[in-house]
């Protein structure tokens, strides 16, 4: 009964220390030691209830919990602004308490409250506070770049380059961080998340629509679908913004989607159609604009598929005994080059033979073509794998420091969501062009929420690829507190 009393009134009466005064002494009425014990470690207890209740101004837990399943979006700010915050837990009950909202306010024909979207930001906010706590590895690289300076045996390489995705691995490359139009830090690293997502917030039987999913074509897709694919990439967002030390808001998405790789299939059109592996390649080659990269895995090697490793592709480290072959390997190719044109300028027709050693019968398939061919790919190569598992992720700079390919897909069908950041900024009259330009009330970029993400409404191709570049453009607008803006 005193715990009660005391736990409930959250003060010492005069009348509670003489109970004690009675039970501490020695002698008829007092306390076992396992009683007293059991006493002094309550009021440590309680003496840490009471001062986490005042650090927070009187605020509690459960408090918190309450004011986000109502969406009391002035208590949230408030609580959260004394340091509270939500666990995991809360932060999925917020989450699907946000759906229950939207879908509530499209079934009513009504608009979307700006309140939604104030708890919207509360969410990211929180998803990024508890991605802080998981397991990340990070791998510091040097930021290449294009050699520029390497006169016409450079030359020749980059044509190769161009015209052979296989002779990308031997583009003339300096150090150095080109981010064409952008903001980049001059820092590059591959960082590995192996929890970048929860189970359930990965769970293709949850989010069905997500292994298909692209901004252009979202009347079909769910609320749910389209508010946790956004929350993914904006934890993308937030993370690539926390790891390279750049303001949130110079980071933006020019490409997201969802991605099938299908075992014995063949790649048709660009993002988002199937294909049982990935070329060598550059994200920043691929579009000058790409600047942060990062893939998702909506499913795991060993359990849904086989092969499909994520690779980052580097120079070998040559070593002494190797750099003396090759420059003796050149040698004796000049001087059989040498041999050769001699022999032309004598008039004499030289003997050209294929090797006994390589000649094959017409039409017979060697069945060591392809190990082979892996091995000439990897030749003077570090291959670094990543096995894929679900709800893991790779976020990487985008440059010519980050090679990467997706090895062959040998069984079954692996789900990945690529995305693509920009540090470019985009030009105030690209806002001033918009129908609607920067929201500067938390109605108006409800509003855009729906506009851009959740209208439901079947469009015509070329108003989808309008929208969803708008939908990039004001991305952090939407995904940001007005104080952010």
């Amino acid at each position: 009964s005193v715990g009660t009393s005391v736990g409930t009134d959250f003060g010492i009466t005069n009348e509670v220390l003489e109970i004690l005064e009675k039970r501490l002494k020695k002698g008829k009425g007092s306390w076992t030691d396992a009683e007293k014990d059991r006493l002094f470690r309550h009021l440590d207890t309680l003496e840490s209830s009471l001062v986490a209740r005042n650090h927070n101004h009187g605020y509690t837990s459960e408090d918190l919990r309450l004011a986000c399943l109502n969406m009391d979006v002035d208590a949230v700010s408030a609580m959260f602004a004394v340091g509270l915050s939500m666990d995991q837990d809360l932060t999925d009950a917020t989450f699907w308490s946000l759906v229950k909202a939207v879908d509530a306010a499209e079934a009513a024909d009504l608009p979307l409250s700006g309140n939604v979207t104030v708890m919207l930001h509360h969410l990211f906010e929180s998803d990024h506070r508890l991605l802080l706590t998981r397991e990340k590895q990070t791998t510091n690289v040097t930021c290449m770049q294009p050699d520029e300076d390497t006169g016409d045996e450079g030359a020749a390489r980059r044509m190769n380059y161009v015209f052979d995705d296989g002779d990308h691995k031997n583009l003339p490359l300096a150090p150095g961080r080109r981010c064409e139009d952008g903001r980049c830090c001059d820092k590059c690293s591959r960082n590995v998340f192996p929890t970048f997502a929860l189970d359930h917030e990965s769970d293709l039987g949850r989010f069905p629509d997500i292994a298909s999913l692209t901004f252009n074509d979202l009347y079909r897709v769910s609320s749910a679908s389209i508010l946790q694919f956004v929350r993914l990439i904006e934890r993308v967002r937030r993370t690539i913004a926390h790891e390279y030390g750049l303001p949130l808001k110079t980071i933006l998405p020019l490409q997201a989607y969802s991605r099938k790789y299908v075992a014995g299939s063949t790649q048709q059109g660009g993002g988002g159609g199937e294909g049982d592996f990935v070329t060598l390649h550059t994200d920043e080659a691929t579009h000058a604009g790409y600047h942060y990269s990062c893939v998702i895995y909506l499913s795991s090697k060993g359990v849904d598929f086989e092969g499909g490793n994520f690779v980052f592709n580097d120079p070998a480290e040559k070593s002494k005994q190797l750099v003396k072959a090759e420059a003796k390997k050149m040698e004796d190719e000049d001087e059989l080059d040498n041999s050769f044109l001699e022999a032309l300028l004598r008039g004499d027709t030289p003997d050209m033979y294929m090797p006994e050693e390589v000649a094959e019968e017409e039409g017979e398939p060697d069945e060591n073509a392809q190990s082979l061919e892996d091995e000439i790919r990897q030749a003077g190569r570090k291959m670094t794998p990543f096995e894929p598992s679900k709800g893991s992720a790779v976020i990487f700079s985008s440059g010519w420091e980050n090679m990467h390919e997706v090895q062959k897909i040998t069984a079954g069908t692996r789900y990945a969501v690529p995305c693509f950041f920009t540090t470019s900024p985009v030009p105030d009259i690209a806002y001033d062009q918009m129908k609607v330009g920067k929201p500067k009330t938390n109605e108006d970029i409800a509003d855009d929420w729906i506009h851009l993400l959740l209208a439901h409404q079947k469009e015509e191709p070329a108003m989808a690829v309008g929208r969803v570049k708008e939908l990039f453009m004001k991305w952090h607008h939407i995904c940001s507190p007005l104080s952010m803006h």
